[in-house]
């Protein structure tokens, strides 16, 4: 496996976040050992979802399985999404020109900042 940095372009910052909220995870499971450790979870995690990575290339590159490469993405997914806040908190202080995109569709635009609607 490639070392962290040249390994993935997110901050270490938050490869080191999201490795906190799984140890805090796995000691709420009260399930401390995996195969990999929070930080190799979390950059493995970070991987599949920055560079769309299958579950197959990413579980090759940190040598597991590719069901515990996925086992792996699904349960930080769901630590992520409880840390996430919900629709009010992120609606709260959007200003005038802010929008949001509720479902998470992705829309391709070639508008720039000078053009009116």
């Amino acid at each position: 496996m490639v070392p962290y940095p040249s390994m993935l372009d997110v901050p270490y910052e938050l490869v080191e976040h999201v490795s906190w909220l799984i140890y805090a995870r796995r000691r709420e499971l009260n399930s401390p050992w995996r195969r990999l450790g929070c930080f190799k979870q979390a950059l493995l995690v970070l991987a599949h979802l920055r560079k769309n990575e299958t579950f197959a290339q990413v579980g090759a590159g940190f040598r597991v399985p590719e069901a515990t490469a996925w086992r792996y993405v699904d349960e930080t997914l769901e630590v992520l999404a409880g840390w996430a806040p919900g629709l009010h908190e992120a609606l709260v202080g959007l200003g005038d020109g802010d929008f949001v995109i509720v479902d998470c569709t992705l829309i391709p635009t070639d508008r720039v900042a000078a053009d009116e609607p």
